[in-house]
Order: structure tokens, then sequence, then C-alpha cells
């Protein structure tokens, strides 16, 4: 039991870390296609 619950929250750790450098990487969708030939 004790590993499971460890897995748990090394699994909500990862996740956080995660979302917290997509977060950090990702582009808004207005810049990300910020060009001449698309309409928003």
């Amino acid at each position: 039991m004790k590993a499971f619950i460890l897995a748990c929250v090394a699994t909500i750790v990862f996740t956080a870390a995660g979302v917290a450098v997509l977060d950090s990487v990702q582009q808004p969708v207005a810049e990300a296609f910020a060009t001449t030939g698309v309409r928003l």
C-alpha cells in the first residue's frame, strides 16, 4: 500500500511539473499563427 501511495504522489508531482513546463513553452494561437495569410 505504501508503494501505491508513493506512486500516486510521484504521478501528481510529475504531472504538475509537466504542466508548468508546457505552460511556459507554448505560445497562444494568435502568436503562433501570426502570419500575413491567416485571419483569426
